[in-house]
Formats: structure tokens, C-alpha cells, sequence
């Protein structure tokens, strides 16, 4: 029994004549009489009682009929998300994004949600290194990272960002202060446990004015970092996108050496055809695309 033949043996209940129904199932008469009676011999029993006053169902055929309802209508939704998600009209989508892609990952999942409803999201703020072990472990499908990656991923380039130094205003550091002049001043950073490509990078940049920095704390989260700034407890290295206009008591300084800047990318596993991360990949593109144009002069 094939769900062909639950939809013929629906349609003739609904219809009780075998001319119109297998018309309307676009079969005609002896195949249709051919579905049923295959069906009654698979069952055990008649579905149908047929005599000079037309067709009738039985009573098997009746309580038949609630639960071929039942099937067919699962089916038909089966089917419908399918094809929903085969279009990336639905499905599952796990995101890893930082705070580079902190504007920009929640107005894509916005902008998704409105044109494909039936995808359900998933975020999670992650360091590159988290999310590399995630993609590579299939917890996520998509990351915003640090560049280089390995190379099982694909990857789009979407923003360039900078270091730059934080001081609290009521340091004695100049206006202009440089990393050259906090050779003396205690560190606070971001662990280099979760985030070691970040805290290289800072350990890089110090390295090249001739000292290691003195750090006197490590925090999980650049959030953390400003308030113990902003406190006192000293300076720290952080994303110039960081916005620190909303963390009163705080300078940034920008810094000008040449590898103080970094790409963030998209990064995806290679040959991943799930076709809600393809329908994000397509409204990702459009943006950068978008973003890219708007640079031009």
C-alpha cells in the first residue's frame, strides 16, 4: 500500500462513485478498481460495499478512512517542509559570530527571518578559535572569524579591523598615547585561552616596541576589560568596531603600526549543501556587496 492509493481510496469515499473518482485522480475506472481491491486484500477486508444504489463504504472502510486521513494529511506537511527547506524556506541554521559582526550578524538573522520565517536560528558569541572548533565539529554551520583558517573551510571576507589601545581618563597617558608608552603600564586582556589568535596578536604588536606586556588580568570578554579599565587597573588592546562611546570614562587611541589590522571572514565547511546556510550565504553576499559599493567613490 502506497500513499497513491490512500489518496484514490480518500478521494472515492469523498466522492462514492468510481466514474468521478477516477476521474479526478486523472486514472480510469479498472485502474482505479484495481488500487481498492489491492487495498482490500493487503487490509483483510472490504473498504467499499458496491450494489444497485451506488458505492458505500463499510464500517471497517469508515474507521479506515479517519486514520488514511490522518496519514495523508502528516505526508502532505511532511512533504510541504521539505520542499520549504530544499528552497532554504526552512530549516536549521547554527551561527557563531564575535564582537566584530555584532551589528551586522543580528540584522542578517532580522532580514532572514522576514523572508524565510520557517528557518530557525541559532547564535552563539564565540572566539575564532571556538568557532573553528565548532564548524569542525559540526556544531555550527557558519562563523565570523579571524583570519587565516584551515583550509576545510570556505571562506567570504566581510569586514578589516584594527587594534587600538584603551585607557581610563584619568590616566596620565597622553591624548595620543602609543603602545610605545605603556611599556610600564599593567595589561588587562582578553584570555588568551579563549581567544590565543586575538591575545597573540597583541603579544605580536608589543614584541615589535621591544617589550612583553605586564598582564596583570585576563578576562572572557572585552566588556569585562573596559570596566576594569575604566577602574583603574590599567590599559588594554582592543577591536577598534568595539564601541566604547557607550563605556563613559574611557579613551581609545588608535593604533597606526601597519600589523595592527586583521580580516574577519565568514567561514563555512567546504561542499556544505544545507540549503538554509546557502540562503543566508546568498543575503550575506548581497550585504557585503552592498557595503563594498557604498566605499566606492
Amino acid at each position: 500500500m502506497d500513499i497513491r492509493e490512500l489518496r484514490s481510496f480518500i478521494l472515492l469515499s469523498e466522492q462514492l462513485h468510481f466514474g468521478r473518482a477516477a476521474q479526478l485522480l486523472h486514472l480510469s475506472k479498472p485502474a482505479l478498481t484495481k488500487q481498492i481491491r489491492r487495498m482490500e486484500e493487503e487490509l483483510g477486508s472490504a473498504l467499499f460495499e458496491r450494489g444497485k444504489h451506488g458505492t458505500a463504504p463499510t464500517a471497517f472502510g469508515t474507521r479506515f478512512l479517519s486514520e488514511a486521513r490522518t496519514v495523508v494529511d502528516a505526508f502532505d506537511r511532511l512533504l510541504d517542509r521539505g520542499r520549504q527547506a530544499a528552497r532554504g524556506e526552512a530549516g536549521i541554521l547554527h551561527l557563531g559570530f564575535g564582537f566584530h559582526t555584532i551589528e551586522l550578524v543580528p540584522r542578517l538573522v532580522v532580514r532572514l527571518r522576514k523572508l524565510a520565517p520557517g528557518i530557525e536560528v541559532t547564535l552563539r558569541d564565540m572566539s575564532t578559535a571556538e568557532q573553528v572548533e565548532g564548524l569542525e565539529s559540526g556544531e555550527i554551520d557558519l562563523g565570523f572569524v579571524r583570519l587565516p583558517v584551515g583550509n576545510a573551510f570556505e571562506t567570504l571576507p566581510v569586514i578589516r579591523d584594527r587594534l587600538a589601545l584603551v585607557s581610563s581618563t584619568s590616566s596620565s597617558l597622553p591624548a595620543n598615547a602609543t603602545l610605545e608608552d605603556c611599556r610600564n603600564e599593567p595589561f588587562v586582556a582578553l584570555s588568551g585561552k579563549r581567544a590565543p589568535g586575538y591575545y597573540n596578536h597583541m603579544l605580536r604588536l608589543c614584541a615589535g616596541h621591544g617589550f612583553h606586556p605586564r598582564v596583570v588580568q585576563q578576562v572572557p570578554e572585552l566588556t569585562t576589560a573596559l570596566a576594569l579599565v575604566r577602574a583603574g587597573l590599567g590599559v588594554a588592546v582592543v577591536p577598534e568596531s568595539l564601541k566604547v562611546g557607550n563605556f563613559g570614562g574611557i579613551r581609545m587611541h588608535p593604533l597606526k603600526e601597519k600589523d595592527a589590522g586583521w580580516s574577519v571572514s565568514a567561514a563555512w565547511r567546504r561542499r556544505d549543501s544545507n540549503p538554509a546556510l546557502l540562503r543566508f550565504l546568498q543575503m550575506l553576499r548581497e550585504e557585503v556587496g552592498k557595503q563594498e559599493r557604498g566605499k566606492r567613490p
